[in-house]
């Protein structure tokens, strides 16, 4: 028979276990609360890092690129005369006549190149290689300056425009002594039929004094640099460079209005020098003194992206 004594220690010892199982239950509820919580903070934190680091690497992938407006330009062959105008002197008929022949011939020469994509990289080199007949030029091409005009150039190499194209020009004046390439017609009057922004240079010494009708002052292009021919005329014409390069033989005066793309190579130098010593056959009158086509032929066979 069991006791009063017994039957309390018994109640005593089922309401201790009741409070030691409640008191159980509220610690492990405590547990999971405390556990979902720091679960919760730590995806939050997670999803804002996540959302902080993307923006920051798509921030520095934007910062690569810019933007470039290529334009559509027209052929100028379009806009020659059928004839010898009415205006121009008898005595000039006869060679205005023949420049006139020559340039219609030429016109069949023409080509065309798609344009380059307008989001280009700002920064970095390319190198470039234009085998000629008088020797290789290895060319570093520079986007750091002029990047929109180094994607033009890149892009017209890919597509083969430069292939099998003459170096038309050369000038040998005192201040400016340059080579002139990337016209498949030879005429200078030729592109790929669009043209490229200009992005003039900043950092080019500057010489002589200002243009009193423009203000634009002359700057030293150096020895080797390879720069984008344009019609700008002291900026009154912008935007009109293509496909045209000028290389230049020996430090030349221009208006800082030319976008470099690069620099000819160390062991290209020597292949201008060649071709300079060679001489001109000067221009038809009325042109610049020591401006015409070079005597040692250049042509320029293939050039590549290496």
């Amino acid at each position: 028979m069991t006791t009063n004594e017994e039957r309390r220690e018994a109640a005593k010892r089922k309401l201790e276990e009741r409070l030691e199982t409640e008191r159980l239950a509220r610690r492990k509820r405590k547990i999971v609360i405390a556990s979902v919580s720091t679960a919760v903070v730590v995806a939050v934190v997670a999803g804002v890092t996540a959302v902080v680091v993307k923006k920051i690497m798509d921030d520095r992938e934007a910062a690569r690129w810019t933007s470039c407006a290529f334009e559509d330009s027209p052929s100028r062959f379009d806009q020659l005369p059928d004839q010898v105008p009415d205006n121009v002197p008898a005595d000039q008929r006869p060679q205005y006549q023949a420049e006139l022949d020559e340039l219609k011939a030429a016109a069949k020469n023409e080509r065309k190149s798609p344009k380059p994509d307008d989001k280009v990289l700002k920064s970095g080199t390319e190198q470039a290689t234009f085998t000629t007949t008088q020797g290789v030029l290895p060319i570093t091409l520079e986007r750091d300056g002029a990047p929109c005009n180094v994607a033009a150039v890149t892009s017209l190499i890919e597509n083969k425009f430069y292939d099998d194209t003459t170096c038309h020009r050369m000038t040998t004046s005192d201040k400016l002594k340059i080579l002139q390439c990337g016209d498949p017609t030879g005429t200078g009057m030729s592109g790929p039929g669009w043209t490229s922004p200009d992005e003039p240079p900043t950092d080019l010494k500057k010489v002589g004094q200002p243009d009193p009708m423009s203000g634009s002052q002359p700057v030293v292009y150096p020895r080797g640099t390879v720069a984008i021919a344009n019609s700008s005329q002291g900026g009154q014409n912008p935007n009109t460079g293509s496909s045209q390069l000028f290389i230049v033989i020996n430090d030349s005066e221009l208006g800082p209005d030319y976008s470099i793309v690069g620099k000819v190579d160390e062991p290209g130098l020597a292949v201008l020098d060649k071709v300079y010593e060679g001489g001109i056959t000067p221009g038809p009158a009325g042109s610049q003194p020591g401006d015409g086509k070079p005597k040692t032929p250049v042509t320029i066979e293939t050039a590549v992206i290496d």
